[in-house]
C-alpha cells in the first residue's frame, strides 16, 4: 500500500475522538498528578495500564511463582531480567512507565562517563560550585545532596562517587551542567541518548530525578509543569542499565563499594557509606550483588535497580514503587527484591525456558499501531523508493506523531 493511500480519515477520526476526551479529562488528570502521595492514587494507575498491551508469562511458569508474586509482593511494577539471554524471569506491569525519581542518575552517570571518554572532561578535573546551584540543591533539607559548598572545587570523580552512593542531585546537576552548560541542554542529551537507544516513551525534565517542582523555574524544560517528574518503565530502565554498565562497567566499581571519602584532602572531606543492604555483608546482602541506585519520590515510592549475579547469572532487578500503605504497613524495595530473587532461587533453571519473554523496549498501544502501519504499507509496496521506506520507518518521529503522542501524554 503506497504511504498517500493509508487510511487516513481512519487515523483522522482517532485523532478527533483523542481530543475530544484529552479535553475533557485534562484537569482531572492534572489534579491527580499534583495530589500525587506516598499511598498510590489505584486509579490513575488503572488508567495508565490500559495504554499498554499486557506482558504475558507463558503457560509453563512456574504457578507456584505467580501466586507467590500475587499474594507477597506489594511493588506497583517489577522486572527480573536474564542478561545473557534477555528473557524476562518474573515482572509486574514492567512495560508501563512511572515515575523513577533517583534512578536517573544511571544515566546522568553514563553521560559523564561518555564525556570522559570523548575527552571534554578529566576524572581529575575539578568544578567550581555555584551559589544558584548549592542555594537550589544542596540546601534544600527536602533533597538528597552531597552537600556541595559554594565557591568550593570537586573533581569528577568525588562527584561521581557522591551521585551513586549519596545520590547527590547537587552533584548531578553541578556535573550535567560542566558538561552542557545547562540544566536543559543536559536533559535534552540524556532525552537524545535515550532515543538513540530506541527508546520512545519515557518522560524526562531534570538530570537528577527530582520532580520539576524543587527546581528554579528558569531550569525547566520548555513547556514543562511544575508537577512534572522524570517516567520510564521497569523495562526500559533495565535496558537503559544494561547499556550503561556494558560500555561503562567502572560505574560498578563505585556502586559496589563499602566506603568512600568524599574530598579526602579537602577542608570539607566526609566519609559515604553505602545505602545498598543488599550487598554481600551488609544486612540484606546477597553474595553475587554490585550495585547499582536507589530513587524516592512521593510519585515514584522507594524504588531500587539491583545489578550482579545470582545463581551464577547476570541479572538486573528492580522493584518500583513501593509506599506506605493505609494500614501503615511498608515493605522497601530492598525487601521486595529480597524476596523475589529469593523466590527465583527455587528455579535456577528457569532463564532456560524460551518461552519467556524477552525484554523489550515498551511502546503504548498507540505507537504499536503506527509501528504495524508502517509495517503493512512497506510489506505491500515492495517498489517504494528508499526515501519513502525511510519515510514510513521514521514516522513515529514526524510533527504529526509527535503531536499525537503529546495528546496521549495527558492520559497518564
Amino acid at each position: 500500500m503506497p504511504i498517500h493511500s493509508i487510511n487516513w480519515q481512519k487515523f483522522f477520526k482517532k485523532l478527533v475522538l483523542v481530543m475530544l476526551f484529552s479535553n475533557l479529562f485534562n484537569q482531572a488528570i492534572s489534579a491527580q498528578v499534583e495530589n500525587l502521595s506516598k499511598l498510590p492514587d489505584l486509579s490513575r494507575d488503572i488508567n495508565k495500564a490500559k495504554e499498554f498491551k499486557t506482558v504475558v508469562m507463558p503457560d509453563d511458569y512456574p504457578e507456584e511463582l505467580t501466586s507467590f508474586f500475587d499474594s507477597s509482593i506489594s511493588s506497583r511494577s517489577f522486572i527480573v531480567v536474564d542478561v545473557e539471554t534477555n528473557r524476562i524471569l518474573a515482572q509486574r506491569g514492567s512495560n508501563i512507565p512511572y515515575p523513577i525519581a533517583s534512578t536517573t542518575k544511571i544515566l546522568t552517570a553514563y553521560l559523564t562517563y561518555k564525556a570522559i571518554e570523548d575527552g571534554k572532561i578529566k576524572i581529575t578535573s575539578e568544578i567550581e560550585a555555584p551559589s544558584d546551584l548549592t542555594q537550589a540543591l544542596s540546601d534544600n533539607p527536602e533533597l538528597t545532596s552531597t552537600p556541595l559548598i559554594a565557591g568550593q572545587k570537586y573533581t569528577v570523580d568525588d562527584l561521581l562517587h557522591a551521585l551513586i552512593m549519596r545520590s547527590g542531585n547537587d552533584a548531578a546537576s553541578l556535573l550535567m551542567r560542566e558538561i552542557y552548560g545547562s540544566e536543559t541542554a543536559a536533559v535534552q542529551a540524556m532525552i537524545d541518548q535515550l532515543n538513540n537507544w530506541g527508546f520512545v516513551d519515557f518522560d524526562l525534565y531534570t538530570t537528577s530525578g527530582v520532580p520539576n517542582e524543587f527546581i528554579p523555574e528558569d531550569w525547566r524544560m520548555a513547556g514543562s509543569l511544575a508537577s512534572n517528574e522524570n517516567a520510564m518503565s521497569a523495562q526500559d530502565l533495565a535496558l537503559m542499565t544494561q547499556n550503561v554498565i556494558k560500555e561503562f562497567p567502572e560505574i560498578l566499581n563505585i556502586s559496589s563499594a563499602k566506603t568512600y571519602v568524599f574530598q579526602e584532602d579537602g577542608d570539607f572531606s566526609q566519609v559515604f557509606n553505602t545505602p545498598n543492604p543488599l550487598l554481600p555483608g551488609q544486612s540484606l546482602g546477597r553474595e553475587g550483588i554490585n550495585g547499582l541506585k536507589s530513587g524516592l519520590t512521593d510519585g515514584a515510592g522507594d524504588s531500587f535497580v539491583a545489578t550482579g549475579k545470582e545463581n551464577g547469572r547476570e541479572i538486573i532487578a528492580l522493584s518500583m514503587g513501593n509506599f506506605i500503605q493505609e494500614d501503615g504497613s511498608y515493605s522497601s524495595s530492598y525487601d521486595q527484591l529480597t524476596l523475589i530473587l529469593d523466590a527465583l532461587a527455587e528455579h535456577p533453571d528457569l532463564y532456560q525456558n524460551e518461552n519467556l519473554p524477552l525484554n523489550q523496549v515498551t511502546q503504548s498501544k498507540v505507537e504499536e499501531e503506527l509501528n504495524e502501519t508502517s509495517i503493512d504499507g512497506e510489506e505491500d509496496n515492495e517498489s517504494q523508493t528508499e526515501q519513502e521506506k525511510n519515510t514510513l520507518e521514521n514516522r513515529r518521529d514526524n510533527p504529526i506523531t509527535n503531536f499525537i503522542k503529546r495528546i496521549f501524554d495527558n492520559f497518564r
